[in-house]
């Protein structure tokens, strides 16, 4: 599987509010992989809000919950510390070592896993590179990205591009709408 085929996702939403978990749950998947920057809460917030926290409860009566995130230490046990939830900070997505971390928290089958992210780059490859399911969601503040995530931007733009080319019907199935709701 190509770089460029790694960075499709299975699904895109504009939201984790918006993705249809009954519908995810009858196809067997059974554990959640979140990210937390942009995915959940943005750049700017420290904690989740008490929707946030409340909406990822409810999930968890169905769904295995576990939080997977790039940024450091204090920044993520401040955002969901106050939590039930197992969280893995300093994740180094895409590569694999946050992944199988979360995946000896929550002792799930990779095929019964859906990973939940802002980035192609970052989430979506990862996921794909684990085998795991993967779902695509609009940031929820782009604005609010750091340098590196500006960065994972650029690239990115590139990549859609090649996939756009290269396979253009999961390009309009799959990106299409993420690059509209971006508009880039």
């Amino acid at each position: 599987m190509s770089l460029y085929q790694k960075c499709i996702p299975d699904y895109y939403f504009e939201s984790i509010f918006e993705i249809p978990y009954q519908t995810l749950k009858e196809q067997g998947i059974n554990t959640l992989f979140f990210d937390l920057d942009n995915t959940i809460i943005s750049y700017d917030e420290d904690v989740l809000s008490e929707e946030q926290v409340n909406f990822l409860l409810e999930l968890s009566k169905t769904f295995q919950i576990a939080i997977l995130s790039n940024s450091g230490y204090k920044r993520v046990s401040k955002a969901v510390g106050h939590t039930t939830f197992p969280y893995i900070y300093h994740a180094k997505k895409p590569t694999k070592l946050g992944f199988k971390q979360a995946l000896k928290k929550v002792h799930a089958k990779k095929e019964e896993i859906l990973v939940i992210g802002d980035q192609l780059m970052t989430d979506v490859l990862g996921a794909n590179r684990m085998g795991f399911s993967s779902c695509l969601i609009k940031s929820v503040k782009r604005k609010s990205d750091r340098k590196i995530t500006q960065f994972n931007r650029k690239l990115e733009k590139f990549i859609l591009k090649k996939i756009e080319k290269k396979y253009p019907d999961l390009y309009i199935e799959r990106l299409e709408k993420y690059v509209n709701d971006h508009q880039m």
